[in-house]
């Protein structure tokens, strides 16, 4: 969303759709949800605030059902790591309350078109779920902190489909996100004494996520992950051309490598990694912003992209980019318990560096990434309308 009265974000009120003059299924310009909505001044850290920022704030009661959800979930089932777990999310998603059901939804679609949205409120029990884990590396069954991998799957389901990488911790769909002090150098999630540039997931991937969700289960180092949206760009028009053309390599990161996959849990071997060799080996050129013009995307991932050999115009469009990405960044710190969406095809984020002490309460959030394709016909959508084919 743009909005132009206020760069502060919005808290949904638990009654927003309640209100018998808002039909909430019924299409409506974009201000007519502003109308709707009032204004809460909250300070970030750091940084200003997107004025497409929305927060939503559980209410008691949408608390109270969500617990209920959660407690048939975590009586079927020991893990989250299943295709039949995903699938259950998939169905009981459409159990969660209403009103944020529908606002999920809407994003999911592209009708209420935001870059992110925080969601607040989930209360996590500290002692209950246990030190924080040390490495990526864990088991599978994670009885302590069950419910809270499953709130973070159902939300995430009510957006699409969750997945993971077969390269990328044997397709956990939950990856742990911690402090691992051998890597706190590196252009990984496991970093601290760095910041993580710029990137979208898997953005030398076809088969990226669409959107994610990042949940907090602690952060008392008060880590920011920052936020860069596509839509707050002001480019030149022919900086812009040349970032449409296939001008551009992505290599892939090193989280897809057999070295950073090495696990006591599971073995994987080389026949694994022979797609992700193969872009290594033979990588092919790509553009950075695609898709229509007024509902632009992009993929971007500034420590492992460059223009092709010898192309200074777009490797000066590419420095533009990340420059870009700079002047209009955000900073949001998460607290435990809150869980952000973000939009995989037009949002770029990245990490503040922190100071872990890699002990027991250390930061950890939790990534889940989420396929729906419903955004892959955009050029051929009408733009009052996007249900409208033209």
């Amino acid at each position: 969303m743009r909005f132009s009265s206020t760069v502060h974000p919005f808290k949904l009120q638990a009654s927003l759709f309640m209100q018998s003059d808002f039909d909430f299924f019924s299409p409506r310009p974009l201000t007519a949800w502003t109308d709707a909505m009032t204004l809460e001044y909250r300070d970030f850290v750091s940084a200003p605030l997107l004025p497409d920022d929305l927060i939503y704030n559980l209410s008691e009661r949408e608390k109270s059902d969500i617990e209920d959800l959660l407690s048939e979930l975590v009586s079927q089932f020991d893990s989250v790591e299943s295709s039949e777990a995903a699938f259950a999310c998939e169905l009981m998603a459409a159990r969660l309350p209403q009103n944020l059901l529908g606002l999920l939804k809407l994003i999911a679609s592209g009708e209420v078109p935001c870059g992110y949205l925080v969601v607040r409120g989930f209360d996590i029990d500290d002692a209950a779920i246990g030190p924080s884990p040390q490495h990526w590396d864990q088991p599978w069954d994670n009885r302590p902190y069950l419910r809270e991998e499953f709130f973070q799957l159902l939300l995430s389901s009510a957006v699409g489909g969750v997945f993971g990488w077969r390269t990328q911790e044997n397709g956990r769909f939950l990856r742990h996100i911690v402090p691992i002090e051998s890597v706190k150098d590196e252009q990984l999630g496991g970093s601290s004494a760095t910041t993580l540039m710029w990137h979208t997931e898997e953005a030398f991937h076809r088969g990226r996520a669409d959107f994610f969700t990042l949940m907090c289960y602690r952060n008392r180092e008060k880590a920011t992950t920052n936020i860069s949206c596509i839509d707050d760009f002001d480019l030149p028009p022919e900086t812009v051309d040349i970032l449409r053309q296939p001008r551009f390599i992505i290599l892939p990161d090193k989280s897809h490598t057999p070295v950073e996959n090495e696990s006591e849990q599971w073995k994987l071997n080389a026949d694994a990694f022979k797609l992700i060799q193969q872009m290594i080996d033979d990588s092919q050129p790509v553009p950075l912003i695609y898709g229509r013009r007024d509902m632009p995307m992009m993929c971007v991932d500034q420590a492992f992209v460059s223009a092709l050999d010898g192309d200074d115009e777009a490797d000066a469009a590419l420095n533009a980019m990340h420059a870009e990405l700079d002047r209009v960044s955000v900073s949001l710190h998460l607290e435990p318990g809150e869980i952000v969406l973000l939009d995989n095809l037009r949002v770029a984020h990245g990490r503040s560096i922190y100071k872990p002490d890699y002990g027991p309460k250390h930061r950890w959030m939790r990534r889940v990434n989420i396929a729906n394709g419903r955004r892959v016909n955009f050029d051929l959508r009408d733009r009052e309308n996007i249900r409208v084919m033209l």
